[in-house]
């Protein structure tokens, strides 16, 4: 998705056809109120209409939260007519996305997966910048957590552009018995500690932490915490702008910190060719005292039958840095927005900022959370806890705190095959290989691609 954006959005033909973008005109030389785009005057919303290119399709519960919320906005505003392509399947939403920009045109409301291109949506006139609603609306803006809008802020550029519309912490989730056992008596909380709580756990025979080599994705998570706790999330951008290498002294010091883990024996033998699903079984058997991973799994590690030792698991936030305080709070969380369309008209932006807020505020916040257990990264819930899982009431607590959050380091890259090369690169690591080698693969990946 992300190479296929990139090449659309670089290509000299989208930008040919949005040269003549800019806001469309919303007001007659004499003042009085015309139709976007076309000097006709209205009176009234009926020609306006709102569409929605989101990934909230389907059956879910998710799902039909955010159709009563636009059915709300649409009983405030029957006039307005509000069109919903939002579509469940990653092929179809990609194939109406692509075919959008290939137009020189977007959904009112739309999703972008990651946020290395979105300079160039900004400068094709696709992207709103919506802090002046979020500062103009206090109540509703200052709802948001400060890592989630952190996150939407482009290098380069002034503003905030999106509408963060999803979040969830990724933890440690461990086996307080198995810590008890050990004589561990709380989670680590700096980096030492971690070493430490891993030597008492191999001491007594349990796997420290349950992890699955083949799934690269699974070590990706482990380096990316470590590279925002020692770095901070905003050196993350810095490689996607390439002010920095990955074959700098400080960046390859994280990718030491990764191998650090694997010489402690903080793996299984034989982790390299597991699966996550095998690693996540580990753990919920009783044979792994730590597992790093999303709130996805909550309703697993919450269950009974599928989770035996449900009522040991608790969660804690990856361990700081002693010497790195000031990274102490960022994290690595899932964080997904609402985009807004740069090129609406103003009463057209306005109904789409009003729907955007009804779709993201407490309210709407609070629902998401009781009755689905999907989080917006808000710090103004009133979640009732007793109608949702404890560990997913502890997954957004731990989350407000964050003063920085990032998903994936090369979410950032504007480069689509930084995804496999980094995890490559780290599976290396974890079957002997070391840093520097690692640092330079990427490295070459991004040079040779240049």
């Amino acid at each position: 998705m992300k190479k296929l954006l990139a090449i659309l959005l670089a290509s000299v033909m989208i930008f040919a056809l949005l040269a003549g973008c800019s806001k469309k005109e919303t007001t007659s030389p004499d003042g009085e109120g015309t139709e976007p785009g076309t000097g006709t005057e209205i009176t009234a919303d009926e020609d306006i209409t709102i569409r929605l290119l989101t990934r909230m399709a389907g059956t879910t519960h998710q799902v039909s939260i955010f159709q009563d919320v636009i059915a709300e906005f649409q009983a405030l505003h029957p006039d307005v007519t509000i069109v919903d392509e939002s579509q469940g399947d990653e092929g179809a939403f990609n194939n109406i996305l692509q075919t959008d920009i290939s137009q020189g045109t977007v959904a009112n409301i739309y999703r972008v997966q990651g946020v290395a291109n979105l300079a160039n949506y900004i400068d094709a006139g696709l992207l709103l910048d919506v802090a002046p609603y979020l500062e103009a609306d206090p109540e509703w803006g200052n709802g948001f957590t400060e890592a989630s809008t952190k996150y939407f802020q482009v290098p380069g550029y002034e503003g905030t552009y999106g509408v963060p519309m999803e979040s969830g912490l990724m933890a440690f989730y461990y086996n307080t018995e198995i810590f008890a056992e050990a004589g561990i008596d709380t989670f680590p909380e700096t980096w030492e500690d971690l070493l430490v709580a891993i030597d008492k756990l191999n001491a007594i025979g349990t796997i420290p932490i349950a992890i699955g080599g083949q799934s690269t994705y699974m070590l990706g998570h482990i380096h990316n915490s470590i590279f925002y706790r020692y770095l901070g999330t905003d050196t993350a951008k810095l490689l996607g702008t390439r002010e920095m290498k990955w074959t700098d002294p400080s960046v390859v010091e994280t990718l030491d910190l990764f191998k650090d883990l694997v010489d402690r024996g903080a793996y299984a033998e034989g982790a390299a060719g597991m699966t996550d699903d095998i690693a996540m079984t580990q753990f919920q058997q009783g044979d792994a005292a730590m597992v790093f991973t999303g709130p996805w799994n909550i309703g697993v590690l919450s269950d009974p039958e599928l989770c035996p030792v449900y009522e040991s698991v608790d969660i804690a936030p990856f361990p700081y840095f002693s010497e790195k305080p000031e990274f102490k709070a960022e994290d690595m969380q899932i964080m997904v927005a609402y985009m807004i369309a740069g090129n609406l008209g103003e009463r057209e932006e306005e109904l789409t900022m009003e729907l955007a807020k009804m779709l993201t505020d407490a309210e709407a916040a609070k629902r998401y959370a009781e009755e689905s257990a999907f989080l917006i990264p808000r710090n103004d819930i009133d979640l009732d806890e007793t109608k949702v899982q404890p560990l997913f009431a502890a997954n957004k607590e731990l989350a407000e705190v964050s003063t920085g959050a990032c998903v994936d380091i090369f979410d950032f890259d504007p480069l689509a095959s930084m995804q496999d090369r980094t995890r490559n690169s780290l599976a290396g690591i974890f079957v002997g290989g070391d840093a520097e080698t690692a640092a330079a693969e990427v490295q070459a990946e991004i040079d040779n691609a240049n």
